[in-house]
């Protein structure tokens, strides 16, 4: 049975984390919640509950498109920085760069 009361207000976390960006408390709300967050069906004859479970499917996917978003940009400062310093190497009396 699904706890539809427990999932409103997921969804309203996750929707305000998503709104503030808050990567960390995204990444912890979906870690305690995991389990329950995997057995969400349909449920058959309720409309209600399945707009709920439909709208939190779409703030799920949001939430987890900015986790992908920062994880890009992440990599990405990386590779810059490590070129940098690879190429800072290069001159002479750097050292430890």
């Amino acid at each position: 049975m699904l706890d539809v009361s427990h999932l409103t207000k997921l969804s309203a976390e996750l929707e305000q984390c998503v709104i503030d960006k808050d990567i960390e408390k995204i990444q912890l709300l979906c870690g305690e919640n995991d389990i329950f967050i995997r057995t969400i069906k349909p449920v058959p004859n309720d409309q209600e509950s399945n707009n709920k479970i439909k709208q939190f499917i779409t703030i799920h996917q949001s939430a987890t498109q900015l986790i992908r978003d920062v994880h890009k940009e992440m990599q990405r400062q990386l590779y810059i920085t490590n070129k940098t310093r690879k190429g800072v190497r290069k001159y002479k009396g750097v050292k430890n760069a």
